[in-house]
């Protein structure tokens, strides 16, 4: 009885070590910004590729995440990837001149960190830090800190709502201070043929973020009447994921497609775009 216990003790352990363990790669990893629905705590890992484009320059990125809840109402959380590949393809029609150039930028990325934590069963906050990138990225090189409260409404058995509020403020880095930002998000999650008892079946989930800048950005190498950047901004991204999910050793794994507007406008032609595929290991 007591080699029983035991071995059930170490078969637990060994399943909720999985994604702390990945969490703590991600400690030391470095990504791009992922726009994901509103959601509890949960644990999971994931593994995945991504192709993007943006301002004519088309990158591949590997991407690994995970997240850590030891009950339903708290977890940690981190997000990494790694940056493979950047070219930039520019095109005169007129002269008809082509060029591809490796912009030899590749390396890690920026990274996620945060904590999530749901005292109520509809009502929630996040706390999350974003890291500058190394090589992975030439953009984003300030640190982030950011807070985001988010309420979830179980519409019916099989589609969740869920809403978030954002708030982002950045350190000041070589006498340049960026402009705090305001986001809002909204989300739809939808089971299709779900089978609750062993997570498995269809899953489709829609997000739409709308962020701004609520204040411009500041050289502090200029005299006090000249610091202001004039950068305010503002923007949307939206990002739809179709997940088949099995189940897998009392646990479910999910193999994901997803495609992501990364930067829109609601008043112009200006975009960017992701496309990418997904393993996602959910630990019940």
């Amino acid at each position: 009885m007591l080699n029983c216990s035991h071995l059930a003790v170490k078969r637990y352990l060994s399943l909720r070590i999985i994604p702390f363990c990945v969490l703590v790669l991600a400690l030391f990893g470095h990504a791009r910004e992922s726009i994901l629905p509103v959601r509890a705590p949960e644990s999971y890992a994931l593994f995945g590729g991504l192709a993007e484009l943006r301002d004519d320059v088309y990158s591949a990125d590997l991407n690994v995440a995970g997240e850590f809840a030891p009950c339903h109402c708290f977890s940690v959380y981190g997000d990494f990837s790694y940056r493979m590949v950047s070219y930039q393809w520019e095109t005169q029609f007129h002269d008809q001149v082509h060029e591809a150039l490796d912009l030899h930028v590749n390396g890690l990325n920026e990274s996620y960190l945060g904590v999530k934590a749901r005292p109520f069963p509809f009502f929630g906050v996040d706390f999350n830090w974003r890291l500058p990138p190394r090589d992975g990225s030439q953009v984003n090189r300030f640190y982030r800190l950011g807070v985001s409260p988010f309420g979830l409404y179980e519409f019916s058995r099989n589609m969740t709502l869920g809403a978030a509020l954002e708030y982002y403020t950045f350190l000041e880095k070589q006498n340049y201070q960026p402009g705090d930002e305001l986001g809002v998000k909204g989300s739809i999650s939808w089971k299709l043929l779900w089978d609750r008892d062993d997570y498995s079946g269809w899953k489709f989930d829609y997000v739409f973020l709308y962020r701004w800048r609520i204040e411009e950005s500041e050289n502090l190498n200029m005299q006090k009447p000249y610091r202001k950047m004039d950068d305010l901004d503002q923007g949307f991204r939206m990002r739809v994921d179709a997940a088949r999910y099995f189940a897998v050793f009392k646990n479910s794994l999910g193999i994901a497609l997803f495609y992501e507007m990364n930067r829109g406008y609601l008043f112009g032609m200006e975009t960017g775009h992701t496309l990418g595929l997904y393993a996602k290991y959910m630990f019940l």
